[in-house]
This record gives C-alpha cells, structure tokens and sequence, in this order.
C-alpha cells in the first residue's frame, strides 16, 4: 500500500441517484469493485491496486451534483481556515464518518468544490 501524505488526492466521489445502476455501469466499463454502506446511503469503490478509490454519493439538496474530489489533510481546521484566507468557503463542516475519519466541503475562489479528508488511521 502507498503512504498518502497531506495534500495529496485521497479520495473521489461521484453524485449518483441510482447507485446500482452506478455499480453497473463502472463494474462493466472500468472492472471496479464496491462495497455498499446502507446506513450511510453510500457505496465504496475500488479502483484497484494502488488507485485512488471512492465513492458515490447523492448530494443534499442545494449542493452541486459533480465529482468531488478529496485531499488528505491532518487536520481540518486549519486547512478551511487557509481556505477562508484565500478567497475560498467552507461550504460542509467537519463531518464524522464513524470508524473512518472526517470530512469537509470546501470551494476555491472559482466556487469549485474540494473535499476534505482527515483519516482516523494514522
């Protein structure tokens, strides 16, 4: 396995209303493997070996529906303070994902959308 360090690209979701239909179209197209994670409403993908993985997602109502993708940070905090500072939103605060790690949406001064993500592992 390849040691992520801060600042690299962790982790890309894809908006999906239907995800079986999602699983079908990646698994056939590309070969990825899922994992779903019904109290979630969420499903894992892998891309394989040493690929960034994901998941799909489907966006609450007022946030785009595009692909997010996420950097791995160590805390988040500071990171949507930079963001701020620089012209940028937090548009989701630090959101626990049980077991895993945390996460936060946030956007450039282009309003495009950013993850993220602070690993429980480490």
């Amino acid at each position: 396995m390849v040691e992520m360090k801060e600042g690299q690209w962790c982790h890309v979701e894809i908006p999906a209303s239907d995800p079986k239909k999602a699983q079908r179209f990646y698994g056939e197209v590309f070969g990825w493997k899922f994992q779903e994670i019904p109290q979630m409403a969420y499903t894992l993908y892998d891309t394989g070996e040493n690929g960034i993985g994901g998941g799909f997602w489907n966006p609450d109502p007022g946030m785009p529906r595009q692909i997010v993708n996420y950097i791995l940070v160590n805390e988040i905090e500071p990171v949507v303070a930079r963001v701020k500072n620089n012209g940028g939103k937090e548009l989701k605060e630090k959101t626990e994902v049980p077991g895993a790690g945390w996460f936060s949406l946030v956007s450039d001064p282009e309003g495009n959308v950013i993850g993220l993500w602070k690993s429980a592992k480490k």
